[in-house]
């Protein structure tokens, strides 16, 4: 069986790493309990990890005594369906009935969306919709057992819920709930993951947010993680991966888990005699390029703007791992100044500004991706 998922958010078969932000997680859980709540933002770019650290985080809280935590995957959509996709999680994780919290909760005076057949309509809340949140959390924190207990809020994909009435609103939103119930001396502890530029958009819209909000940058996986993430759960299956091949997905993959277990999922399924080596990542590499560019690099590309796509195609061409402000100018033979498209490159995580004047593409494999299927080449964009 291959123990290596080739799909983001998906539990991988061997969790390594993440000791730091799992102990920053327990520190923060171990505040709230005493009464000092305390509130997270995880944030990073698609595929490092910030689904599997909430996964692995819920997971060792499951049988400590008192501590309730309701992980709740976000959907796209309006901010109003939060209310009932928090009950319904917490009805799930806790073994209550919804019936019993929505009784519960329009009793308090909200009416609010509904589930599983009952009867009130699906209206928007009479109050504010800081106090509707306020009121439900209430009414499911009244609901724990045991000494002084702990409700943990884990909310991924923060951004899904933002577009629709923008970060200022959403995030006073929580932030108002959050506190207010902090306040009257329940303890609950909000996590959230969010997009890469997640926190940015915090500082810029709601600065208050930024002193409830604790941020948290989750970095790629160290060679040794990578090393064990890979050569645990292949031995465990039978198979080794050489030494050379480890450091080369290491390489290409940049510590990035998604990455990593997508070029380790097509080494695996290329094993010779219960072997990978470097025959069977070259055979195997252009499949999970192929792979990667329809899930995620060649949606990228698209959505960019012909201007930007003579950058990318001029960063993908040349040799040099960085760019200059002056070089992408000249290169391109651009008579106006690049700026405003490069910021907006940044902004979308095409580019890294890696110093000041210094662009480079995002990652080594969106470089690849690039130079391989030359996209750019293919409308004469570049």
């Amino acid at each position: 069986m291959n123990p290596f998922r080739k799909r983001t958010g998906i539990f991988p078969s061997y969790f390594t790493g993440r000791d730091d932000e799992l102990k920053e997680l327990t520190e923060i859980y171990e505040s709230t309990r005493s009464g000092a709540a305390g509130h997270i933002i995880i944030y990073g770019p698609k595929g490092i990890g910030k689904t599997c650290l909430l996964i692995k985080f819920e997971e060792q809280l499951k049988d400590v005594d008192g501590v309730y935590p309701v992980r709740i995957p976000l959907i796209e959509g309006d901010f109003d369906e939060i209310y009932s996709l928090i009950v319904d999680k917490a009805a799930e994780n806790l073994k209550i009935s919804e019936g019993h919290f929505w009784d519960n909760i329009t009793s308090l005076g909200v009416n609010i969306p509904m589930a599983g057949g009952f009867t009130v309509s699906r209206k928007r809340p009479t109050t504010s919709p800081s106090v509707a949140l306020e009121r439900i959390l209430k009414s499911i924190y009244t609901e724990l057992t045991g000494e002084n207990p702990v409700l943990i809020l884990l909310f991924d994909d923060l951004q899904r819920i933002i577009p629709n009435k923008g970060t200022n609103k959403v995030l006073s939103i929580l932030q108002n709930a959050l506190v207010e119930l902090n306040l009257k001396g329940m303890n609950i502890m909000f996590v959230a993951t969010g997009a890469h530029d997640i926190f940015s958009q915090i500082q810029d819209h709601l600065d208050s947010a930024v002193r409830i909000f604790e941020p948290y940058e989750l970095k790629p996986l160290s060679k040794e993680e990578v090393n064990d993430a890979i050569s645990i759960p292949a031995d465990n299956e039978g198979v080794n991966f050489t030494e050379a091949v480890v450091d080369l997905i290491y390489e290409m993959s940049e510590g990035i888990p998604y990455y990593m277990q997508v070029l380790a999922y097509n080494c695996f399924a290329e094993a010779v005699d219960e072997e990978v080596g470097i025959n069977e990542l070259k055979q195997s590499f252009p499949r999970s390029l192929d792979l990667l560019a329809q899930r995620e690099f060649r949606g990228m590309y698209e959505k960019s703007t012909n201007e930007e796509r003579k950058i990318l195609g001029l960063l993908a061409e040349d040799q040099r791992e960085f760019l200059s402000y002056t070089e992408i100018k000249e290169g391109l033979k651009l008579k106006s100044e690049p700026s405003f498209w490069l910021r907006a490159m940044v902004d979308k995580n095409l580019i890294i500004k890696k110093s000041r004047g210094k662009y480079c593409l995002r990652d080594r494999l969106f470089k690849e991706y690039l130079k391989t299927f030359k996209p750019y080449k293919e409308n004469g964009t570049y």
